[in-house]
């Protein structure tokens, strides 16, 4: 028996690492509902993105994505009026963020050489 991580309880949160000024007023667990239509194994609801960039950015702001996953990030980014950089290593994955930004956006994604 030992104190620490894994010890009998369930993990209700994933680590983030963020940068900007805050309140202090809102709490570190946040209750949003699940996205219904999954496309990524690890999909994050685009509210739960864009609560975290409203937190910590403002318009115009850059917000840097290492792992997109099914485009979240992007997608709230442009919901809330962000530039958003992301990466993504799977070439599926890649599809599915476009597809999703498409379909929200109205837009025709361009590819740059």
């Amino acid at each position: 028996n030992s104190f620490g991580l894994g010890n009998g309880y369930r993990g209700q949160y994933e680590l983030i690492f963020y940068y900007g000024n805050f309140s202090g007023s809102d709490s570190d667990v946040w209750d949003i509902n699940k996205d219904t239509n999954y496309e990524h194994p690890t999909q994050k609801p685009i509210a739960l993105a864009a609560r975290a960039i409203n937190n910590s950015s403002k318009k115009g702001m850059i917000v840097l994505d290492f792992f997109g996953g099914s485009g979240s990030t992007l997608i709230a980014c442009e919901q809330l009026k962000r530039i958003c950089y992301m990466m993504e290593i799977d070439p599926i994955y890649c599809d599915v963020i476009i597809k999703r930004w498409e379909q929200y956006s109205n837009k025709k994604a361009v590819k740059i050489n």
